[in-house]
């Protein structure tokens, strides 16, 4: 068995190693190792397809380690990333501070970003499933299986100056290959879902199914308006995705509630004066007619201790509570196929600001190989672009 040398081996071939390696001078030797058929795999299915590249409101109060970020996201923002991107040739654009492809499609984003790689010269190795790496006289020896049909099974191994450990998290269809670094001493905090339905007790959702409506959603002290839509096992969409985050960064549990608040623009009272108002002797089923979708009032109305065929207008106050406070029990969160990112990784206290390890010099990680996670709407990338330019930044200064 041939081994291969190089300056720096990227394990992982999704949305940072591939921006760290469009970073990295050709005149550096540079291997993306990726256990895929293919490159960029899950980027292709960010935003639903459409690539939520950043956001124009880079506040690191959507991030679970905002000390953590700060300097990193300072040096490489939202305009670097726009800026960067243009200059690879994708045409961008702006939707409610959020940055897309202007063709509105993932794969816009992956054919610049391959053929920057491909200009300087990464070579790509799709297939390989790096099972172990050992650090040797500040040489890094990568050693696995080739997992495609032209060789099943053969074995390699790399050696490189520099490694980078991009691998990303187990949401959807990645993998954690966190392992590698434990290896080294690294501390690791097991990844559960992030961004990803919660599942709830199903009395509340009973009947529900496949609606979706707009609402405001409290888990403890946070809340977020946005969609809701209610699935079989719970609640999902925007707001909730978000609201997932509480309970993979531990701050909410199982049993805890997780409340909706379905007239977001009215205060208590005023939904109480909106029903009184329009109660002319109606019935509580007639009061609701018309107000929410109808297997939403269904359940208001259950939930309120009230039947259709009751007199309103001493059921007005139960309803208002109700309305504003929608109670669900969590019982966990969605599976990782199901999320979006992973909450969790190696402990980013352990890298210096350039993200190499202060355990390994030489051995360096990126994106979600890290415990640091956002919101949706486009942080999570913003964290890989700039953690991988931190991290492009110091193997050139560490090398030159």
């Amino acid at each position: 068995m041939n081994t291969e040398k190089f300056d720096v081996i990227i394990i992982g071939g999704g949305a940072g190693g591939l921006f760290l390696a469009s970073q990295l001078p050709s005149n550096m030797r540079v291997a993306i190792v990726e256990s895929n058929e293919r490159v960029g795999k899950k980027l292709l299915a960010t935003g639903n397809g459409k690539c939520n590249l950043t956001n124009l409101d880079m506040n690191i109060v959507h991030y679970n380690k905002p000390n953590v970020v700060e300097e990193i996201i300072d040096a490489f923002d939202a305009h670097d990333t726009i800026a960067t991107f243009e200059k690879m040739g994708l045409v961008t654009k702006v939707i409610d501070k959020r940055v897309y492809p202007y063709s509105e499609c993932a794969s816009s984003v992956l054919d610049v970003l391959r053929r920057e790689v491909e200009r300087r010269g990464t070579e790509i190795f799709t297939g390989y499933f790096v099972n172990f790496i050992e650090n040797f006289n500040d040489t890094f020896n990568v050693s696995g299986v080739i997992k495609h049909d032209a060789k099943p099974n053969e074995s390699f191994k790399f050696t490189a100056d520099s490694i980078v450990l991009a691998t990303g998290s187990p949401a959807t269809f990645g993998k954690d290959s966190t392992d590698l670094y434990a290896a080294f001493g690294h501390t690791v905090r097991r990844m559960v879902p992030c961004l990803v339905p919660i599942k709830t007790d199903k009395e509340g959702i009973k009947g529900l199914q496949g609606v979706r409506v707009k609402a405001g959603v409290r888990i403890g002290y946070r809340y977020e308006v946005g969609e809701v839509l209610f699935k079989d096992f719970g609640v999902s969409g925007i707001a909730v995705f978000n609201m997932s985050g509480e309970i993979a960064r531990g701050r909410a549990h199982e049993g805890d509630l997780l409340t909706l608040d379905f007239m977001p623009e009215y205060s208590r009272a005023e939904v109480e004066d909106i029903l009184r108002r329009r109660d002319r002797g109606l019935t509580v089923g007639e009061l609701m007619l018309g107000t929410f979708h109808s297997r939403v009032q269904e359940r208001i109305i259950a939930a309120a201790g009230c039947a259709p065929d009751d007199k309103a207008v001493s059921k007005i106050s139960a309803i208002a509570n109700v309305i504003k406070s929608y109670k669900l029990t969590i019982e966990g969160l969605g599976d990782a196929s199901l999320a979006q990112v992973m909450s969790g990784g190696l402990n980013p206290r352990e890298f210096d600001s350039g993200l190499m390890s202060l355990k390994v010099r030489g051995a360096y990680a990126i994106g979600e190989a890290l415990d640091v996670d956002g919101d949706c709407g486009g942080y999570n990338l913003q964290w890989a672009w700039s953690s991988a330019k931190a991290a492009a930044t110091a193997l050139i200064k560490n090398r030159f």
